[in-house]
């Protein structure tokens, strides 16, 4: 297959995966409805995300804002169900595609590139909705004693942001009280550009009906939001072979294109990191095809394969899709990010990790903190500047800890500060007893478990979750979609009948991207 005709399958391969995303997007916003996500066990959108459908919350948020933006352009929808149109494009079209220009922005979407649509919509005065995550890492030589300063400012700004807040999250909020002292960042703002004015009139074929749009049962909802994933995961297969070959050969810079993130947005109208992203996942399956079965066939979601493969090896990759499948995700990459810490910590570095713009709140803050430090006759490296960073959240902010009753944080810290309900990621806010204290319980510390607001009191008391056993050594749950989980102590949380998790072996990193 030459490059053109390579090219040609995977853009059309990028542009038919709309009509699968608007349909997920549609039965999404079906299911969020009201309490129907609690009826199936999860209290938060983000955790049905990363649990049930094994996709990215950023991903699933996109399938959501185009399905309902689509709603109201109906011409914008007719032309992404007929492939017309990317996902990406009608996003960022959706400011200026309403009423009497819908048809000549519609238009436009289908005869220009991503990158000439988002400037033609900010010269109208309008800002392009596309997603824009980008993620970036950062790599620093920090010795123990400024990790554990580090650490420190970290778990400060945890207690004071929230139980279960991440990590990027609170290492913006350190490195904006610095900068909210001693420094300032102002983003870059681009020069807006024009569009030339397209054709109005548009051909399309006729406009489908939603499926979803008075259904209202969550298992129902969740069944078709589970076929409509089978049917995506068939298009991803085959674009990441394509595009592996595209990337691999360096076939976009024989199609004319200057970099591999321009062929990604102008052609395939896709953020560069999901296609990286693809590609390394790709390259990984050829080399474990073990990992290839188990994501075609359901067994592991997308989540889940690319935690496998950052760490298999053709030895052990049998025995880690086995673990994977068998527990949630949020305790598979709890314990990735431990071994990666302790990898890291051993070897003197430390590796930060986040989107691009708190990414660069993060260099803004190094930066000021060593050219402070050389105002006073000290010159210090980027370890030390972000652990100077760190002593200057923990001095300002350790007056706000509020203290509590020993028992009771005991109880909710016990699964780290977050709800005890396998894959939830809520901070942990009430004390469940087990057996209700209405029906002769007691308040030993082995029937308190921590759990969120949500599921204390809209799904356990309404009974679409429940709980049994002794808290800290095992429990039983049972979720509204029919899982049964089961956690062994206070942080093993895995399916019933699986076999007991063995300890992992040490993580090979990627490279990274950024170095100090």
């Amino acid at each position: 297959m030459d490059p053109w005709e390579l090219d040609r399958a995977a853009a059309r391969l990028a542009r038919r995966r709309g009509a699968v995303e608007v349909g997920l997007g549609e039965a999404l916003a079906r299911l969020f409805c009201g309490d129907r996500l609690l009826r199936l066990g999860y209290a938060r959108q983000v955790d049905y995300a990363r649990e049930r459908l094994g996709v990215p919350p950023r991903t699933m948020y996109l399938w959501l804002r185009l399905a309902r933006g689509l709603l109201e352009r109906p011409l914008l929808r007719r032309a992404v169900l007929a492939g017309l149109v990317s996902p990406r494009k009608a996003l960022a079209v959706f400011p200026v595609a309403v009423g009497a220009q819908e048809a000549s922005w519609t238009a436009a979407a289908m005869r220009y590139s991503l990158c000439g649509l988002e400037a033609a919509v900010r010269a109208e005065g309008k800002e392009p909705d596309v997603d824009g995550f980008e993620a970036e890492s950062l790599w620093l030589r920090m010795s123990p004693g400024q990790q554990d300063r580090l650490d420190a400012a970290l778990s400060l700004a945890e207690a004071i942001e929230g139980r279960g807040t991440s990590r990027w999250r609170r290492l913006e909020v350190i490195c904006q009280e610095w900068l909210g002292v001693f420094g300032a960042w102002c983003p870059e703002v681009a020069e807006p550009l024009r569009l030339p004015a397209g054709p109005v009139r548009v051909r399309l074929p006729p406009l489908e009906k939603a499926g979803v749009a008075e259904e209202k049962d969550p298992r129902t909802l969740d069944a078709r939001i589970l076929k409509l994933l089978a049917a995506r995961r068939g298009f991803d297969e085959a674009f990441g072979r394509l595009v592996a070959r595209i990337v691999g050969e360096r076939l976009w810079a024989a199609l004319g294109y200057r970099s591999l993130a321009e062929y990604c947005r102008e052609r395939l109208s896709m953020a560069p990191r999901s296609v990286r992203e693809r590609v390394w996942l790709e390259r990984r399956m050829c080399a474990l095809p073990p990992l290839r079965e188990a994501l075609s066939s359901g067994r592991l979601t997308y989540s889940k394969a690319l935690l496998v493969a950052r760490d298999a090896t053709p030895a052990d990759v049998a025995e880690r899709i086995e673990e994977a499948s068998c527990t949630t995700w949020q305790q598979l990459e709890r314990e990735a990010t431990q071994e990666e810490d302790r990898r890291n910590r051993a070897a003197g570095m430390r590796r930060l990790w986040g989107p691009r713009d708190a990414a660069r709140t993060v260099v803004d803050a190094i930066a000021g903190a060593q050219a402070w430090s050389a105002l006073r006759g000290s010159v210090i490296d980027a370890g030390e500047a972000l652990a100077v960073v760190a002593d200057h959240f923990v001095e300002v902010w350790t007056v706000h800890l509020k203290r509590m009753p020993r028992e009771r944080r005991q109880v909710l810290m016990r699964h780290g500060g977050l709800c005890a309900v396998p894959g939830c990621s809520r901070p942990a806010e009430h004390e469940h007893h087990v057996t209700f204290r209405s029906r002769g319980g007691s308040d030993d510390l082995t029937n308190r478990v921590a759990v969120c607001a949500a599921h204390h009191l809209r799904a356990i008391h309404r009974g679409h979750l429940t709980v049994a056993g002794r808290a800290g050594e095992r429990l039983t749950w049972k979720l509204g979609t029919g899982e049964v989980w089961v956690t062994d102590g206070d942080d093993d949380v895995r399916c019933v009948g699986t076999p007991s998790r063995r300890p992992r072996a040490a993580i090979c990193l990627p490279p990274c991207s950024t170095r100090y």
